[in-house]
């Protein structure tokens, strides 16, 4: 081997550690971003989870100003009831079918 084929190898071999310190740099940094990404997915799925929940507590709570005599909730509770009704109705109708 020449002083300049020896060089070369010198400076591959360098070059190849440095890819490899890269590589498991970016490894570790993708597993942190990972986890991240996991804690926030369970962050947003809780948060949706609370967000229906108080969505439906919102509903009961708008139902029973209606019922309870608050006029623009007191139509809209009118309404509900009787959709309500009619798919009870229409339930009963196709249990008679049956």
């Amino acid at each position: 081997m020449t002083g300049g084929e020896s060089e070369e190898l010198v400076l591959l071999k360098t070059r190849v550690s440095e890819l490899i310190s890269q590589y498991e740099v970016t490894i570790s940094e993708l597993r942190k971003v990972g986890s991240e990404n996991q804690r926030l997915n369970s962050e947003l799925h809780e948060r949706n989870a609370k967000y229906a929940e108080m969505e439906k507590e919102y509903d009961r709570l708008k139902l029973s100003g209606a019922i309870l005599g608050d006029g623009e909730n007191s139509l809209e509770a009118k309404k509900r009831i009787n959709n309500l009704v009619r798919e009870i109705d229409n339930c009963i109708a196709l249990l008679n079918n049956i």
